[in-house]
């Protein structure tokens, strides 16, 4: 009835060929054994491989589908189970499901216990219930062991013996995750492969999951928890199918590679992760600022003595300070002679003011002292004090370990409020308050009172800048760069933008953060009669009713700095042109004069410069000498017919110049 592989059947005979693609049957609408499907559709794919467990050539069983439409197998080798044969009976291990891994005989020499359901691991083959593992109930005791037991090359050697044979517990190396079935036979630890972890290498090591795939899990060092991680190995813990590494308070992502809303900055030296957004208080969100390098502020070549003074910046004194290349030497003889108790070198002026951007760099110095009695002055003052200027006068300290006499040390503070700063109480400092002191620093103190001897050098503070990389400074990291409202600029909103000045929380302003008050319009401009102060203390060349107001002949951006105000250039000093300086700003560091003399020009940085104007004449009159008017923003003369130039010393176009001076006559000469 059937016609056999390669025939098909025409008018009641049989021909040769026909059935292809695995098909069969009077009208070739079956599957060959080995394939199931529905072979009726006519397409080349209708008849697939019976996959008892995998669709490759290797299987040769049959299949059929059962009335659910479930694929059932036949037939297959011995040692597999199931309806898709996927599994290895008792006594077999492996895995069907992954080519090559085909079920196979546990090797325990014979000595497995059939009879328990379990008797080795179905996928690593590790022997489990052993006939010689039972104790025997002969006239020998109850602790002896079958003598017919006989120890796997891969159990722990030595365990047999001809008077009490007994077959210790085998190696049990996980074969996906040990080197060889071998293992230690003193710890009986395996041999694991380099993502295997644990004595029977069943695990996946730190910084891997899912066994035994283990898969790398790629966490962030700097944002991980650093209890889930590795430091010399530089990996990390995840959990098993996410991924998901464990992150630190303000850190999130699957990898806890990006800060939380309102903070920036990964690092692995904040145990947060990532700080706090600062910016004054003017806005919570902020990003790590980008395309800043670290730069180094160090003594000028002229600044070879530091005054010393005593701790609370009171006291001065440079009697007994010696400067020997490359170091600033102070002797405690002469020293003490004006200052007795603890004292301190005061950095210099390129170490106050503004030091925001120091921020998440380091403050570096060498020391060396000597002492006659060699035990040295012990003492529990702060090693390093910097003071911030502010309505709290705050003040942030550094305490270190004591020094070692006659041994040179380099140090180097972090210059973040995590584990290094404290107030002067030694309570923990908050970045809020450390931010505040940088805003405004008035001193940096360093302890110079440890021997009768005391040596300073390299001193030196690491700021962020604008520029790239090199040998000499790297990028700069942990400094916000904030969304700064408007009326707001500069990294973290500490200044005002052109054209506005502060306004402090006591003169009716917005209190910030930091209490440097908000930033409102002052509509000034240099020059302008503007009444004087109601308050009648203005410092700095500022007036007006809140001093937010500068003095006539002074410009600039008022951000509440004693050097904001600066002298308009109209001319530079009164009693030279015997005239009033006044002046109109232009942009934010630009103005321009406007009492100038007549035939003078006023530019930034080129105040009052006569105007060079040539003589200029038609072709009927004389040359005529002196400066001619001028546009006082420009300096663009007006020039007579004929002439062009920004000084008139051109000829137009088909015009000529004369023998005597510039004679500026129209022709008509074809050019």
């Amino acid at each position: 009835q059937m016609c056999s592989s390669g025939h098909r059947r025409v008018n009641s005979s049989v021909f040769k060929g026909g059935c292809t693609d695995h098909t069969t049957g009077f009208h070739c609408d079956e599957c060959i054994p080995g394939f199931h499907g529905v072979a009726n559709k006519r397409t080349p794919n209708d008849c697939q491989p019976c996959a008892c467990p995998l669709n490759i050539p290797s299987n040769n069983p049959t299949c059929h589908v059962d009335p659910r439409g479930e694929l059932i197998c036949d037939r297959w080798q011995p040692g597999y189970m199931g309806a898709h044969c996927d599994r290895c009976t008792n006594g077999y291990f492996g895995q069907p499901v992954v080519k090559g891994r085909l079920c196979q005989p546990c090797q325990c020499n014979g000595n497995l216990d059939l009879a328990s359901p379990r008797s080795c691991d179905p996928i690593t083959g590790s022997c489990l219930s052993l006939k010689c593992g039972k104790r025997s109930q002969s006239s020998r005791g109850p602790n002896t062991f079958a003598r017919h037991c006989i120890c796997h090359p891969n159990t722990i050697p030595g365990c047999c013996s001809v008077a009490n044979a007994f077959c210790q517990s085998a190696c049990g190396c996980n074969q996906v995750g040990s080197m060889t079935q071998q293992c230690n036979p003193n710890t009986g630890c395996c041999l694991c492969l380099e993502q295997s972890h644990g004595k029977k290498c069943s695990e996946c090591r730190l910084g891997y999951r899912d066994f035994p795939q283990c898969i790398s899990c790629i966490c962030n060092m700097a944002g991980s928890n650093i209890q889930t991680c590795d430091a010399d190995q530089d990996v990390c813990a995840c959990v098993d199918r996410t991924g998901q590494c464990s992150c630190k308070a303000n850190i999130q992502g699957l990898k806890c590679d990006r800060c939380k809303l309102g903070t920036f900055g990964v690092s692995t030296r904040n145990p947060l992760g990532c700080s706090q957004c600062y910016c004054f208080g003017m806005t919570s969100n902020c990003s790590e600022a980008q395309g800043l390098i670290r730069m180094w502020l160090s003594l000028k070549p002229e600044q070879t003595k530091l005054p010393l003074v005593d701790r609370d910046n009171q006291q001065e004194t440079t009697r007994g300070v010696t400067f020997q290349h490359p170091e600033i030497i102070a002797n405690a003889d002469l020293v003490t002679q004006k200052l007795t108790k603890t004292y301190y070198w005061r950095l210099p002026e390129q170490f106050q003011a503004s030091m925001i951007t120091a921020y998440g760099g380091k403050l570096k110095y060498a020391i060396y002292f000597e002492e006659r009695d060699e035990t040295g002055r012990t003492s529990y003052e702060p090693q390093v004090i910097i003071k911030g200027v502010s309505n709290r006068n705050k003040v942030m300290v550094r305490h270190m370990q004591g020094l070692q006499i006659g041994q040179p040390t380099r140090h180097e503070i972090n210059m973040t409020e995590v584990r290094t700063w404290k107030y002067k109480d030694k309570n923990v400092m908050t970045m809020e308050d450390f931010m505040d002191v940088l805003f405004y620093v008035d001193y940096v103190l360093i302890q110079s009172s440890h021997g009768n001897m005391m040596r300073h050098s390299r001193i030196s503070m690491e700021v962020a800048e604008e520029g790239r990389p090199s040998m000499e400074s790297e990028w700069a990291h942990q400094v916000e760069k904030c969304d700064c409202p408007l009326g707001y600029s500069r990294l973290s909103c500490e200044e005002c933008v052109a054209g506005l000045y502060r306004l402090s929380a006591r003169s009716g302003g917005a209190a910030s953060r930091a209490d440097i008050g908000s930033c409102v319009v002052n509509g000034w401009e240099c020059g302008t009669d503007i009444s004087v102060s109601s308050l009648q203390n203005c410092q700095h060349n500022t007036e007006g009713d809140r001093c937010e107001c500068f003095a006539p002949g002074y410009y600039g951006v008022l951000r509440g700095r004693p050097g904001d105000c600066k002298p308009c250039a109209c001319p530079l000093t009164k009693h030279e042109n015997n005239f009033s300086p006044s002046s109109v700003t232009e942009g934010l560091n630009d103005y321009h004069c406007v009492a100038c003399p007549e035939g003078h020009l006023s530019t930034l940085n080129m105040v009052f410069a006569p105007l060079d104007v040539p003589r200029v004449t038609t072709a009927t009159s004389v040359p005529q000498a002196g400066p001619q008017p001028c546009d006082l923003r420009s300096g663009q003369c007006r020039c007579r017919p004929g002439a062009t130039g920004r000084t008139c010393s051109q000829c137009m176009k088909r015009h000529v110049c004369g023998p005597s001076g510039i004679m500026c006559t129209y022709t008509n000469m074809t050019y």
